[in-house]
């Protein structure tokens, strides 16, 4: 957990140092839906599971209008993720992302752009599963890294001294981490605790509006 943390803070020190001259600097908000499989270590079959996420933080861009055919544009977000399998257990986590976006320009001139590139994508997430029934109950807490890539276009907007933002894109994730687990039946009376290895993936369509000034 520690080692994804510091990769995370390093990763964003080196950007800002580099991007000091950055043409934009904003914030945003993300939402993105899909689906995916997940599967714990001990399993032969994976299960299916729905994704949903809603994530804020801070932009850098480089290119907002017509200063280059190319811009390089980076995220660094807090996010909130569900997932759900089809018994309706759901897990809750919170972290932290950072996301790499390459973009070329379609379309600029001195108060338009409309781009489009691929993404790359690092995160870490903790959180917790509870599901109760009269004859068993589980409590699962969850610590996970997460690796993806897709692709996104965007339009940016000149209103006065910001730019407005909206994009539109498709992600790929791959997710692998580790579950403590507390599991009791209650028709014996037993308790068990142990450790499992989790692996997951997800495909998401997903919503970004940027404001950069």
């Amino acid at each position: 957990m520690k080692k994804i943390v510091f990769m995370l803070l390093v990763s964003s020190a080196l950007f800002l140092n580099s991007t000091a001259f950055a043409a934009g600097i904003g914030a945003f908000i993300d939402v993105s839906v899909g689906s995916g499989e997940a599967e714990w270590d001990s399993d032969y079959d994976s299960w299916d599971i729905d994704s949903s996420m809603v994530a804020g933080g801070l932009v850098f861009d480089t290119a907002l209008t017509n200063e280059n055919p190319f811009n390089y544009r980076f995220n660094i977000g807090i996010a909130h993720q569900e997932l759900e399998d089809d018994y309706d257990e759901e897990l809750d986590s919170t972290g932290i992302y950072v996301e790499n976006i390459f973009g070329f320009a379609l379309m600029m001139n001195e108060d338009f752009r409309w781009w489009a590139g691929p993404l790359v994508r690092i995160g870490y997430y903790s959180g917790e599963s509870d599901m109760d029934s009269l004859s068993y109950s589980s409590d699962i807490d969850f610590d996970y890294v997460e690796f993806g890539f897709g692709a996104v276009t965007g339009f940016n907007f000149k209103a006065g001294n910001v730019v407005i933002s909206p994009s539109v894109g498709v992600r790929y994730s791959a997710f692998a981490g580790e579950g403590d687990i507390k599991e009791i039946d209650h028709l014996d009376g037993y308790t068990y605790t142990y450790d499992e290895d989790i692996e997951a993936y997800t495909v998401t369509a997903f919503a970004n509006l940027a404001v950069l000034f």
